[in-house]
């Protein structure tokens, strides 16, 4: 996070006076530190309480224009009086970023290892090697886990994102500017078009990349080299400071800039983009001026406290957050919120009072202190390549209970994802073999991946049974016309495509297959709309799959765990142990009416699965016959146990009753 690119006060005691630290410092503005303080503060109070702040994430954006502003201040003073050291900049990085961020990530490894799932494990081993790396934007991004998406903020390492842009900077910029500067009266106009060749290519992106538009330094460049520019601009007019008059419009426009980002936006702004203009030019108004009330209300010694441990507090907030969402799954109370932000900021205090300065201006030479830190960030790959290669480390679990610890890749392997299962893709994207193979009847699934889930259950009974299955399902969409998700750019394409295709095949049955957690109106606007369109096509047997029996939390391997700690036992194979089968009824009941009035077929997957004691967690003794591997998503064993008992009246005729 740009955070890291701070430069502290000097003189302040023996080890700050060494010429290593100190002859790269410019002059320390208390003010900036304010600043930095301001936005961790937004960043902190979004992840806690986004009612509260739902711009707040723009924090981020600010710290990107500070950074940007520090570091090329530094070496352009740097390439004017002949003394920049590629070595020596390297070297002052690795001492600011490194100590703070190997404890950090070593500590999150630490606490998962007690209480991580497996699929929990193995994710967070991916982000253990994008930080260590420095990639950690572009691992979130193969990932495909969206900053904004649901259940992204389990992520312990999900921040490390903006550091990875950081770090790609810091890698990147010294060297191209080293270039710029040999032309002094032309630096200006190229760090500018380079900006502003960047904020194109961010406002170019289409929707549907949003995800790779937040993560990619290509569409995030401009922000720090806002800062850049501004460096460069304040460095030649230093004999021409901003009028009183001028600086004092600027810096409240600067202030009101920054409550219309942090009030203004949210997460459903779509960002970056032109909105993100506003903290960016809110940041620079800020530092381009001195002396004005906001400067002397930023550089006041609080501010300047929180500012000197920002780096350290973002790093520690969010993975504390993390675990503790985890563990109560659910919306935390706010009080258990405020001691999880307490605690932040004792731990970020303790990190940079005995582990940053000490090592940053420690007596001992330079080379002894980087040289173990990059052994340290080195020896961090292992970690994560341990938590990935062996899916989660089910090692670290009792025998009684390692089998059921499933990571999730057992059963979307079958799902077709890519393919048959769209993800961020467009409808384009779906493979011949979805259609089937030509044979009749023919069945075809679609849906979210809900319905993706079903897939290999049909697919098990196909030849016995001699029947055909087509699959087209798209991520996180219902097979509703005209649902919009802002998330999912393509969901209303993908379905109007997928009934042209119907349209097309003419299958026997479709059966509209989803996670069914949306909102009753829409719904109730959505289902008849859907079945119109599907009858114009010709269609004479719909089928709606109801929602599989669903658990609280992470998932159901979870609950095998959390049971397991609790009683000593394993968890019973009919359980209500964490089950949502209260808004599983709802939904029957709602769908049964819904059905009812369409005189379309429905299935409740529920009956399948529960009865009054309980919903069924396995199918059998062994781990590897859990129903579920998360909240919901059915296992290949518990959708080959749905199709088993559910086949007949798939099969059975139109018009015929069920049985």
């Amino acid at each position: 996070m740009a955070i890291v690119g701070s430069l502290e006060p000097r003189a302040a005691s023996r080890a700050d006076q060494q010429p290593d630290g100190a002859a790269y410092t410019l002059a320390y503005r208390p003010d900036i530190d304010g600043l930095r303080a301001i936005a961790v503060i937004a960043v902190l109070i979004f992840h806690a309480f986004p009612q509260l702040l739902p711009g707040g994430f723009a924090g981020v954006d600010v710290f990107f224009v500070i950074s940007g502003y520090l570091i090329t201040g530094i070496i352009d003073r740097q390439c004017a009086d002949k003394s920049f050291s590629f070595a020596t900049f390297y070297a002052r990085r690795i001492l600011r970023i490194f100590p703070s961020l190997i404890t950090v990530v070593l500590a999150t490894f630490l606490i998962a290892w007690f209480v991580f799932p497996v699929a929990e494990m193995e994710a967070l081993g991916s982000n253990i090697k994008g930080a260590a790396a420095f990639i950690e934007n572009f691992m979130l991004h193969e990932q495909i886990v969206g900053y904004f998406d649901p259940g992204a903020e389990r992520l312990p390492l999900l921040h490390l994102w903006s550091l990875g842009i950081e770090e790609q900077y810091y890698i990147i910029w010294p060297a191209a500017f080293v270039l710029i500067a040999r032309w002094p009266a032309r630096k200006m106009a190229i760090v500018a078009a380079l900006g502003l060749g960047s904020l194109l290519v961010c406002l170019a992106t289409p929707a549907r990349e949003a995800a790779w538009a937040f993560y990619s330094p290509t569409t995030r460049g401009w922000e720090l080299l806002a800062g850049s520019l501004l460096a460069i601009w304040l460095r030649q007019r230093a004999e021409r400071p901003i009028g009183p008059a001028a600086a004092n419009l600027l810096a409240a426009l600067g202030v009101a800039g920054l409550g219309v980002a942090f009030v203004g936006f949210s997460s459903s702004s779509p960002w970056p983009g032109l909105r993100t203009l506003v903290p960016v030019l809110a940041a620079m108004a800020l530092i381009a001026t001195r002396g004005t009330l906001a400067q002397q209300t930023l550089a006041q010694p609080p501010l300047v406290a929180v500012g000197l441990i920002s780096y350290p507090l973002y790093l520690w907030h969010f993975p504390l957050i993390a675990f503790t969402r985890l563990h109560v799954g659910g919306a935390p109370p706010a009080w258990i919120m405020l001691a999880v932000l307490a605690l932040s900021a004792v731990l970020a205090w303790l990190t940079y009072r005995f582990i940053e300065r000490p090592i940053r201006f420690g007596a001992v030479p330079l080379g002894w202190r980087v040289g173990p830190l990059l052994a340290g960030m080195a020896a961090l790959i292992p970690l994560g390549v341990a938590a990935t290669s062996t899916h989660g480390l089910p090692i670290r679990f009792a025998p009684e209970i390692r089998g059921f610890m499933l990571s999730g890749t057992e059963t979307s392997s079958h799902w077709r994802r890519g393919r048959c299962l769209l993800l961020l893709q467009p409808a384009s994207a779906f493979g011949a073999d979805c259609a089937g193979q030509g044979g009749r009847p023919l069945l075809l699934i679609w849906g979210d991946s809900y319905g993706a889930a079903l897939y290999p259950g049909l697919l098990h009974f196909s030849k016995p049974r001699g029947y055909d299955v087509a699959q087209y399902t798209a991520s996180a969409c219902p097979p509703l016309i005209g649902y919009t998700l802002e998330a999912r750019p393509f969901c209303k394409s993908i379905n109007d495509d997928v009934v042209l295709r119907i349209g097309r095949l003419r299958p026997d049955v479709v059966i509209l297959d989803a996670t069914w957690g949306h909102a009753e109106a829409v719904l109730r606007e959505g289902l008849p709309r859907t079945v119109a369109q599907l009858r114009a096509n010709g269609i004479a047997r719909i089928v709606l799959m109801g929602p599989p029996p669903s658990w609280e939390g992470v998932g159901l391997s979870h609950n095998v765990l959390d049971y397991y700690r609790q009683t000593g036992s394993v968890l019973p194979e009919r359980t209500l142990f964490r089950s949502n089968d209260a808004w599983t009824r709802g939904r029957d009941a709602l769908f049964r009416e819904l059905t009812r009035e369409l005189g379309i077929d429905y299935i409740s997957v529920r009956d399948v699965f529960c009865n009054d004691e309980g919903c069924l967690s396995r199918i059998g003794p062994g781990g590897s016959q859990l129903t579920a591997f998360d909240p919901g998503h059915l296992t290949v064993p518990g959708a080959i146990f749905l199709v088993d008992h559910t086949l007949d009246d798939l099969l059975r005729p139109a018009g015929q009753p069920s049985q």
